[in-house]
C-alpha cells in the first residue's frame, strides 16, 4: 500500500519512515512537508494511506482533508487530542497521538490493510455478480436474462434479438450497446449484424459458425479475435 507522510517535523518523518519500513505491506511513495506538497502528489500517484499531522503551515490537517475530494484513507498523526472527535467525524481511519509506539502503529496500518481488503473484495463480488446477468427493457418491463443463457444476438438497426436458450427478447438497443452493457469476455461479434456466446459456439467454417445448430456469417474482420479465442483453449 502506497503511503504519504504529510507533517512538518523532521523527527515526525524519521520516526514514521522507520515504521512503514518495518510493515511489509506498506511502501513510502513521499515525505510532504505541508499540504499542497500531497496535493500534487495524489495528482501524480495513486497513494492508499496518508499519515496526516494536523498542525500544518498554510492550510492544517482538518482543511486540507474537508478541502479535498476522493482522498485515500487518512490516519491522523498528532500532538493534539483535542481534534480527535473531528478527525474521526472526516471519516480518519486512527488518530494516533504523539509519540506513538510502533505497536500503535502497527494497529493503525492493519486497519487500513484490512479495509483495503474488504473494499476490494466488495468492488470483485460486485463486478462478478454484475457479469451474472443484465437487465434490459422488453413490452414495458425490465427482464432479467442470465449471460450463461444467452446464445445469440442479432441486429436490426436500432433494435436487438437477444436469443437465449429458451426465449427471444425484442429491444431497443444497438448492438455495440449491449455488447457494452453485457461486458463479458464469453461474447464476441463476428460480424456487423451478429454477437455470439462462445460457450455455445459448436463451430468456426472459412466463412461461417454455427451455433445452436444455426449458421451464421463471419466476417473477415471479426475472425481474428474468434481464432484467437479458440487457439487459446486448444
Amino acid at each position: 500500500m502506497n503511503c504519504l507522510i504529510v507533517d512538518d517535523e523532521e523527527l515526525a518523518h524519521t520516526v514514521i519512515e522507520d515504521y512503514i519500513s518495518r510493515i511489509p505491506f506498506l511502501k513510502l511513495k513521499k515525505n510532504c512537508y505541508h499540504a499542497f506538497e500531497a496535493m500534487e502528489e495524489l495528482q501524480k500517484s495513486k497513494i492508499d494511506i496518508i499519515f496526516l499531522d494536523i498542525n500544518l503551515p498554510e492550510i492544517s490537517g482538518i482543511e486540507f482533508l474537508k478541502s479535498t475530494p476522493h482522498l485515500p484513507m487518512i490516519v491522523f498523526t498528532t500532538a493534539y487530542n483535542s481534534y480527535a472527535i473531528e478527525g474521526f467525524n472526516l471519516n480518519a481511519i486512527d488518530y494516533l497521538l504523539k509519540p506513538f509506539s510502533f505497536e500503535r502503529f502497527l494497529q493503525a496500518a492493519n486497519k487500513c490493510f484490512q479495509l483495503s481488503k474488504m473494499n476490494q473484495k466488495q468492488i470483485t463480488d460486485s463486478n462478478t455478480s454484475s457479469n451474472n446477468f443484465i437487465f434490459v427493457r422488453c413490452n414495458n418491463e425490465d427482464i432479467k436474462i442470465n449471460l450463461d443463457n444467452i446464445v445469440r444476438i442479432n441486429g436490426l438497426k436500432d433494435y436487438v434479438i437477444i436469443h437465449t436458450i429458451d426465449n427471444k427478447y425484442i429491444v431497443h438497443y444497438t448492438l455495440k450497446a449491449i455488447l457494452e452493457k453485457i461486458n463479458s469476455n464469453n461474447f464476441v461479434r463476428i460480424h456487423n449484424s451478429h454477437i455470439i456466446s462462445l460457450k455455445h459456439l459448436q463451430s468456426i467454417g472459412k466463412n461461417m459458425v454455427t451455433i445452436d445448430n444455426t449458421k451464421l456469417p463471419l466476417s473477415s474482420r471479426f475472425k481474428e479475435p474468434l481464432m484467437n479465442f479458440v487457439k487459446n483453449h486448444f
